[in-house]
């Protein structure tokens, strides 16, 4: 009897141990996604936002690149249209100081200037304005205009826009 009993004891503590054992595997992994998403989040969290013509424009950073001397606004727009195509027009950043920088390597999704916007799906865009030096810390004004179908083209403008320099 006793040998059957000591058996079940060790049968059931090896069962306790593998159960507790995966159940903190499967603790560890939910951590490891939770984390991934909460950055998730907070690198698409936007800082402001313009919605014009149905069109969240959404401002996520201004990154500032002191080797290159350029900064890049990254921005995602969110269309609450039916898909319809947009396209980059113009581009302008005006500094504290009144210097004004000309927005180039513009990309929208994984096109250039152009790319369709789906109905309520995000698509990142960024833009490059260079020659800025380190030592401009905001910019007072980013315009941009687009080319659109409906109902015409799209301006906007954000204003005090401080940049992050790495």
């Amino acid at each position: 009897m006793k040998p059957i009993l000591v058996m079940t004891i060790v049968c059931v503590s090896f069962f306790l141990k593998t159960n507790i054992t995966n159940a903190q595997s499967n603790c560890d992994d939910v951590k490891k996604e939770n984390e991934y998403l909460k950055k998730a989040l907070h690198i698409s969290t936007p800082t402001k936002t313009v919605t014009t013509a149905n069109i969240d424009f959404n401002i996520i950073k201004l990154e500032g690149n002191t080797k290159d001397q350029s900064v890049t606004l990254h921005m995602t727009f969110v269309n609450h249209n039916a898909n319809e195509a947009i396209q980059y027009y113009e581009i302008r950043a005006i500094d504290v100081e009144g210097n004004e920088y000309k927005g180039e390597n513009r990309s929208i999704g994984s096109s250039g200037s152009r790319n369709t916007l789906y109905t309520d799906t995000p698509v990142k865009s960024t833009v490059t304005f260079h020659k800025v030096l380190p030592s401009v810390k905001m910019m007072k004004l980013i315009h941009i205009e687009f080319l659109y179908e409906k109902p015409s083209n799209v301006e906007i403008e954000f204003k005090d826009l401080p940049i992050t320099w790495k």
